[in-house]
């Protein structure tokens, strides 16, 4: 029995395979094909298996995944896309691009996937673990129309409460409701008693893509009571000119006041146990 572990993925080289070129990018009109070839060379010392597939990327900072719709749909892999390739070895994988005739929204994202397994001599009742290796190469499509930019926040959560070094996560569920896509530029900013820090925020949501945008914010040493979190995303194609805000209070708990607390508490049981007059008993005897 042979289990495969798939991993290290990679937009160009990962171990064992290597890829050129690293991306391709796109202007059509609707209807309109276009061809390229993607060379992908083994650069390791074993023979490996290759299977190439077609995707469709739905990219966030959390997740990669791939569906079978959208650009998918409009990539065709020529040739076999199975083959082996020994150490030193290389093929190219060419394929076209047919853009539909109509499409309601006008950036894609869509990638050729590589992946690579090495060639294992199956040996009957034994588990073997082989780790495979994937390659990524985005194919980015850019298609003529009216530009609707819409990013719409579908829903947010913010930590309520946290203690001093303690990563707080804030989370944004947003969904491209336009027809190109949205870069993403902004900031969280946190406002308190101890002054104002400011999280980064950027990104890009393709149309119809939903998208969890995840950051951490990690109060220090000095923070303490009560922060007002707003969130600012700015976005558009080119010129980040719309704007998405939330709020949000976090209640910073400083690790210092924690051990003040337990030092006093401390302290008091120590002195009311000094300050208590010792219990005696005494006996009497009946004559």
């Amino acid at each position: 029995m042979i289990i495969f572990i798939l991993g290290y993925i990679a937009p160009a080289v990962a171990t064992g395979l290597w890829a050129s070129p690293a991306d391709f990018r796109y202007n059509l009109k609707p209807g309109q094909s276009v061809s390229g070839e993607v060379t992908v060379r083994n650069i390791g010392k074993e023979e490996v298996n290759v299977n190439v597939t077609k995707k469709r990327l739905l990219m966030d900072s959390v997740n990669l995944v791939y569906s079978d719709r959208g650009i998918a749909q409009w990539i065709t892999i020529e040739g076999n896309t199975s083959f082996k390739l020994k150490p030193g070895e290389s093929r190219k994988i060419r394929f076209t691009v047919n853009a539909p005739g109509k499409i309601n929204y006008l950036d894609a994202a869509g990638a050729i996937v590589i992946r690579g397994l090495p060639v294992q001599n199956r040996t009957a009742g034994q588990v073997q673990i082989v780790q495979g290796v994937e390659l990524v190469v985005p194919i980015y499509v850019g298609l003529p129309g009216p530009i609707v930019e819409s990013l719409k926040l579908e829903d947010h959560k913010a930590p309520s409460v946290l203690l001093s070094f303690m990563p707080g996560k804030f989370t944004y569920k947003l969904r491209n409701t336009g027809t190109v896509q949205a870069n993403m530029t902004g900031a969280i900013e946190l406002t308190g008693i101890t002054g104002t820090q400011r999280v980064p925020i950027d990104g890009v949501v393709y149309p119809e893509d939903n998208y969890t945008l995840v950051e951490t914010w990690k109060p220090g040493w000095i923070e303490f009571g009560p922060y007002t979190a707003k969130t600012e995303i700015k976005y558009g194609r080119y010129h980040q000119t719309k704007t998405i805000e939330t709020s949000d209070t976090v209640i910073v708990i400083p690790a210092w006041l924690i051990i003040l607390i337990v030092l006093g508490a401390a302290i008091w049981v120590i002195r009311k146990k000094e300050i208590e007059p010792p219990i005696s008993i005494r006996i009497e005897r009946k004559k």
